[in-house]
């Protein structure tokens, strides 16, 4: 028998045998975070968790793991960090000795992957190196392809924007198209200086029903899409390629930047209309990766022909092409309208955030989450929130209930952003 300390300093008992342990912990109802040391100097992190009364059965975990974990460990804490640290502030958060710590910095630094920040302020002693990420050593890439535009982004392992293009080009499903996306992605990584090595992945995003085990875009009604093999859009890229559907990847991006419960919904309104179902992080994907399809609800029975065949559909009542395409104008010539009063757009405005209040009151009355709104819209609806705000709360079952939807920060670059992140999140998760 032996002892260790949770993070409420107190001690636990534990037994060791051969890198199996039962831990006793003397808080049994509750779950306390432990670290443990043996014999080389490996330190090990871990959850302790009440089994029958007060103990909890660990399986057998091999030094190899042991290592990667307090690799992952070190680095999370230093990634996670309002700023730059000291090893011994590491060490200290951790409960992890000064020489795992040391040997892990060694491997993290000559990869590049940590860089030094200065000396702290002295305390009369010598000064000890700061230690913060190099942010900057890998990137990836996000591309969306929408009916008229296909943007790219690249993001740095902080998810920071390190450059963005917006390019106009229709879509079409042909190999003269792919090739398009294909060379503009060469030429941007060109044009602002991207070495290939350092680059995770690219993650392409439209809008569509993505089946990743059959590898095929199911539908995507706004792209005339039908049962399209997904290696069409992934082979001419000559690097690693991820497919996601594009609200999802705007819900992955908006959950990053997200500091609310452990719920949202993402709803985005773009030429199309979709959603996102976050729950601790990750997506809710349903039975059939169909989740979250807001977009083709019925928000009005009988209603307007949608793109996907029916009517009535919310996408139908509030694409943003109901405040541009359908006008013949830009997003931007709708609203230098609605602000001067022009009673002819104030009443199409009026019309199409009684539907959008209509779907959000729905979304909201089922899920019971919070809500946040992304897409090419997002920017020009700040002022109108308060009105929306107040069309909800009147609408509402709970009069309470009014605060509950948001804006995205990340606008109109979600979806690329979002898709991006993927190679990020896999980065994070396997360094």
């Amino acid at each position: 028998m032996g002892t260790m300390a949770c993070e409420r300093r107190q001690s636990i008992g534990y037994d060791i045998s051969d890198h199996c342990f039962r831990c006793h912990c003397k808080k049994n109802e509750e779950y306390v975070l432990f670290s443990w040391r043996y014999g080389d100097g490996l330190s090990f992190w871990g959850e302790c968790g009440k089994v029958g009364e007060h103990s909890m059965e660990r399986k057998r975990i091999s030094t190899t793991e042991l290592r990667k974990q307090n690799r992952n460990q070190v680095f999370r804490i230093i990634y996670d960090a309002d700023g730059p640290l000291t090893k011994q502030e590491i060490a200290q958060r951790l409960h992890m000795s000064l020489p795992t710590v040391t040997q892990n910095l060694k491997e993290l630094f000559d990869e590049n992957i940590l860089t030094d920040a200065g000396a702290d302020e002295s305390t009369g002693g010598r000064k000890a190196r700061l230690i913060k990420l190099n942010k900057n050593v890998y990137f990836s890439v996000g591309i969306e392809l929408s009916p008229k535009h296909i943007r790219f982004i690249a993001i740095n392992l902080k998810a920071e924007e390190l450059a963005y293009e917006k390019l106009e080009y229709p879509f079409s499903n042909t190999p003269e198209y792919r090739m398009v996306y294909a060379k503009k992605l060469e030429e941007f990584l060109d044009r602002f200086g991207f070495s290939r090595e350092r680059l995770l992945g690219v993650g392409i995003t439209m809008p569509g029903i993505i089946n990743e085990q059959e590898g095929i875009v199911e539908i995507a009604p706004v792209l005339q899409l039908h049962h399209m093999k997904l290696s069409l859009l992934t082979e001419v890229i000559p690097y690693p390629v991820y497919v996601q559907n594009d609200a999802s990847a705007g819900g992955v991006a908006e959950w990053w930047n997200y500091d609310g419960p452990s719920a949202m919904a993402y709803v985005f309104l773009g030429k199309g209309v979709g959603g996102a179902l976050m729950i601790d992080g990750k997506p809710f994907e349903g039975l059939n990766r169909r989740s979250a399809e807001f977009g083709h609800m019925c928000i009005h029975p009988g209603g307007k022909n949608c793109n996907c065949g029916r009517q009535g559909c919310f996408e139908s009542y509030c694409s943003s092409s109901v405040l541009s395409d359908d006008l013949g104008m830009d997003i931007k010539d709708f609203f230098q309208h609605l602000e001067e009063k022009d009673p002819y757009y104030m009443e199409i405005w009026d019309t199409y955030v009684s539907h959008l209040v209509t779907a959000i009151h729905n979304i909201h009355m089922v899920l019971d989450c919070e809500i946040v709104i992304g897409g090419i819209l997002t920017p020009y609806l700040e002022d109108h929130m308060p009105m929306i705000r107040k069309r909800l709360k009147e609408k509402s079952f709970f009069p309470d209930e009014e605060r509950y939807i948001h804006l995205g920060r990340c606008q109109g670059k979600a979806n690329c952003i979002g898709v991006a992140l993927h190679f990020i999140a896999d980065f994070l998760e396997q360094i």
